[in-house]
């Protein structure tokens, strides 16, 4: 099984143009241990250029084109 951080990579390679990431909650701690950083005040962290976000419970990994419907 791939981890967190290993999807993230994935979904980030799959969609470099987009500017932000959503991780899904159950997830989301150990991705911000797995790059050793904390969310800011709003919760984000800048990973590879990107904003991650936790994007709630029983999500998918989704990028800001997979949110907005725009075609890669």
């Amino acid at each position: 099984m791939l981890s967190i951080k290993t999807l993230v990579d994935l979904a980030i390679d799959e969609d470099p143009r987009s500017p932000c990431l959503w991780v899904p909650s159950e997830h989301w701690a150990d991705f911000c241990a797995a790059i050793r950083r904390t969310p800011n005040l709003i919760g984000a962290v800048i990973y590879r250029d990107k904003t991650i976000r936790d994007g709630g419970p029983d999500t998918d990994i989704m990028t800001g084109s997979d949110v907005t419907g725009r075609r890669r």
